[in-house]
């Protein structure tokens, strides 16, 4: 029974919209987001055939990415879920997310010449 209470506090707190003032802005998030999909990017190529390894190593970098950017787990969660739920938003997002990618593609090449 208690499982089923948790179960359904959990729900109804996935449920409920997330304000915009409550969510990361989306510059903030964007340059989270750049950060961790760059780690993914990392430990994909180090074709680590364990998964527990895998996901070791990636929570241990974004547990570092995190706290780079001074947010916690939930906030990001939140903020993330909050920006899929509105479409429009969500796509602004991943655009921001494309361009700092390719300008942080430029600077690399820029600086490895």
């Amino acid at each position: 029974m208690k499982y089923l209470a948790c179960a359904l506090l959990f729900l109804l707190a996935s449920c409920t919209k997330l304000g915009d003032e409550e969510r990361l802005d989306q510059e903030k998030l964007a340059q989270i987001l750049v950060d961790i999909h760059l780690d993914e990017a990392k430990i994909s190529g180090m074709e680590i055939v364990s998964v527990d390894s895998n996901m070791l190593l990636f929570n241990a970098l974004e547990k570092s990415t995190l706290k780079k950017h001074q947010i916690d787990s939930v906030t990001l969660i939140h903020s993330f879920h909050a920006y899929v739920r509105e479409p429009k938003d969500f796509i602004k997002l991943y655009e921001r997310v494309n361009e700092i990618m390719e300008q942080r593609k430029k600077a690399n090449e820029t600086s490895h010449r």
